[in-house]
C-alpha cells in the first residue's frame, strides 16, 4: 500500500510540473491583460503535433521540440495581433469568446492536417525506470521536473523583480497610467501571450508522450491548467505553480484509489469548490478574476 502511495506521489510530481506550466501561462496572461485565454490548452497541443512532423522530416528530437515550442509561441503572437488586439476596446466577454473560437479552430485544423487518429511522440528522455527503495523513477520524469524548474523559477523572478515584470503587472492595473511612464500596453500584452505560448508549447511536448496526440487534448489541458490557476489564485504565478502540483496530486490519487475516469471530474470539482468557498484561491487577491469565470 505504501509503495502504491509513494509511486502515486512520484507520478503526481511529474504531472504537476506539466500542469504548472499550463497554469502559470494562464495566470501570466491574466495578470497582464485581465483576459482568460481559453485557447491556451489548444495552443499547447499544437506544439507536439508540429514536433511530430519535424521528426518525420528528419530533425533530431531537441530540434523538433524547439520547433514545436516556437510554433506555439508564433501562433500566440498571431492570435494576439490579429484576433485579440482589435477587440481590446470591446466588453471583456468578446475577446474571451474569441479565445474559445480560436480553440475550436485549432482543433479543426489539427484534425484536418494530422487526422483524428491518435499519434505518438517519443519522450525527451528514457522511460526505462530507475528502482530506488522499491519505487520507480524514470529519467523522463526527472527531465520534466527539471525543465519546468529551469523555465518557471527564473520567469517568476523576472516578473516579480524587473522593470519588464512591473510594467506587465501595471498594464493590468491601469494601462492608461503606465503609458505616462513610456510603457506600451500593447507590447506588454503581446509579450504575455508569447511567453504564455512558450509555456504552453513546453507543456504540450512534455505531456504528449504520456497521453498521446489527439486533436481534443487541448480541452483537457485547458480544464486542468485553468483549475490549477484558479486554485492557486488566478493572476498569482507562485499560486499557479503550487496549484499545478496540488491538482496533479488530487487527480492522480483519484485515478489510483477511485477510478481512472474521474480524474478530469476532480479538476472541475476543485474549480467549482474554490469559486464557491474562496474565490481568490490560495494566493490570489484579485476579485475581478471571478467575473470572467
Amino acid at each position: 500500500m505504501m509503495a502504491i502511495f509513494g509511486q502515486t506521489i512520484i507520478s503526481a510530481v511529474a504531472a504537476g510540473a506539466i500542469y504548472a506550466l499550463i497554469a502559470v501561462g494562464f495566470s501570466l496572461i491574466y495578470q497582464t491583460t485581465k483576459l482568460v485565454n481559453f485557447a491556451h490548452g489548444s495552443i499547447a497541443i499544437l506544439a507536439p503535433y508540429v514536433s511530430y512532423s519535424l521528426l518525420k522530416l528528419g530533425l533530431v528530437m531537441p530540434a523538433a521540440v524547439l520547433g514545436g515550442v516556437l510554433a506555439a509561441a508564433a501562433f500566440a503572437f498571431v492570435m494576439d495581433r490579429v484576433v485579440l488586439a482589435p477587440l481590446r476596446t470591446r466588453h471583456i466577454s468578446v475577446p474571451i469568446l474569441a479565445t474559445v473560437a480560436v480553440a475550436i479552430v485549432i482543433e479543426a485544423v489539427i484534425s484536418l492536417v494530422w487526422g483524428s487518429q491518435p499519434l505518438y511522440l517519443e519522450s525527451l528522455a528514457s522511460d526505462e525506470p530507475w528502482r530506488i527503495s522499491g519505487l520507480s523513477i524514470t529519467p523522463n520524469q526527472v527531465v520534466i521536473v527539471g525543465i519546468t524548474g529551469a523555465v518557471v523559477l527564473p520567469l517568476l523572478w523576472v516578473i516579480a523583480t524587473t522593470k519588464v515584470g512591473r510594467a506587465m503587472r501595471g498594464c493590468a492595473q491601469d494601462p492608461e497610467v503606465v503609458t505616462l511612464f513610456g510603457v506600451s500596453p500593447a507590447r506588454m500584452y503581446l509579450l504575455s501571450f508569447v511567453l504564455g505560448g512558450v509555456l504552453a508549447g513546453l507543456a504540450g511536448v512534455l505531456i504528449a508522450p504520456v497521453t498521446g496526440l489527439k486533436p481534443t487534448g487541448g480541452l483537457e489541458l485547458s480544464t486542468i491548467g485553468f483549475s490549477a490557476a484558479v486554485l492557486g489564485g488566478l493572476g498569482s504565478l507562485p499560486g499557479a505553480l503550487v496549484g499545478g502540483f496540488l491538482i496533479a496530486l488530487l487527480v492522480n490519487m483519484t485515478q489510483v484509489y477511485l477510478s481512472a475516469g474521474y480524474g478530469l471530474g476532480v479538476a472541475y470539482l476543485v474549480m467549482a469548490l474554490v469559486l464557491l468557498v474562496r474565490v481568490r484561491g490560495l494566493f490570489g487577491d484579485d476579485i475581478e478574476a471571478v467575473r470572467q469565470v
